[in-house]
């Protein structure tokens, strides 16, 4: 479990997953798998995996990238709100990958920096080119400071890949939050919160307003990492609302609304399992 994710007493038991497990099993198309290897820019090699219907058919592409320090294997369990082969179940061809410096990938830990951003182009276009997949029909969930990673990315993606969405799960906005203002400092990598030239490519707010895709946020009541703080949420509507994405939405708010007053989900990773399932269909349909 990572630093932010991980906190104790809110992590999911096999018990409370056992409703998502016997729906895959009993409602899911039935699924496979197969680890692929990804090339960096840089050069280094990414470990990745892709689950997929066991039907022929094109399917809808899903890129799920990983929060705080957590590997792509984090989606193989039942911890996170997401199971790969969960959505796979649905009806999806989803991959996962390993960022630089995490699992089998080769390279250094970035926290959602340039090097994970370019990591996230990597994988979205091998997710793009999977015989499988419907490449006009691709999106992307971020879990936590994973949107660092994914908003980075997708602002500064080329053309060649439409993607059509991007989900947020409760990610921390700013340096601020990511932070909680100086009291979580691993994802700082020994930078002061003074400093500009590492903290502005992490900082998913800077660049929500240049999102070539739509753009779904999903917030608790009860965030998962910081509980008392749903900062980042706001701060992440009103910064869309600036830009220039084709649309964003606050959970069930009305698509460019900045609400006064956010109606938020309830609380734990339950629920979020259900709303993150419930948009994952509707943004794809």
């Amino acid at each position: 479990m990572s630093l932010l994710d991980g906190v104790k007493g809110r992590a999911v038991t096999r018990g409370q997953a056992l409703p998502r497990m016997m729906r895959m099993r009993t409602e899911g198309i039935p699924t496979a798998s197969e680890s692929v290897r990804l090339v960096s820019s840089a050069g280094y090699q990414l470990e990745a995996r892709v689950h997929l219907p066991q039907s022929s058919g094109r399917w809808p592409g899903v890129l799920l990238c990983p929060g705080t320090d957590d590997p792509g294997s984090v989606f193989e369990g039942w911890t996170q709100p997401l199971n790969a082969a969960e959505v796979a179940s649905l009806g999806f061809v989803v991959l996962h990958f390993d960022p630089a410096g995490r699992g089998r990938s080769w390279g250094e830990e970035d926290y959602g920096g340039l090097e994970h951003q370019d990591d996230v182009r990597v994988a979205l276009r091998h997710l793009a080119g999977v015989s499988s997949v419907d490449p006009d029909r691709l999106g992307v969930v971020a879990i936590s400071l994973g949107i660092a990673m994914a908003c980075g990315g997708l602002a500064h993606l080329d053309g060649a890949v439409p993607v059509k969405w991007l989900i947020d799960w409760e990610g921390p906005c700013d340096r601020e939050i990511i932070c909680a203002g100086g009291r979580i400092m691993a994802p700082a990598l020994g930078h002061s919160l003074d400093d500009e030239v590492y903290w502005r490519p992490r900082e998913a707010v800077r660049w929500i307003g240049e999102l070539p895709c739509g753009y779904q946020r999903i917030q608790s009541v009860r965030d998962h990492a910081q509980p008392g703080e749903v900062r980042h949420a706001a701060r992440m509507i009103q910064a869309a609302a600036r830009g220039r994405l084709p649309w964003f939405r606050l959970n069930d708010h009305d698509a460019g609304l900045v609400p006064r007053t956010p109606e938020l989900y309830g609380p734990g990773r339950l629920q979020a399992n259900r709303v993150l399932l419930r948009w994952i269909q509707a943004l794809s349909d």
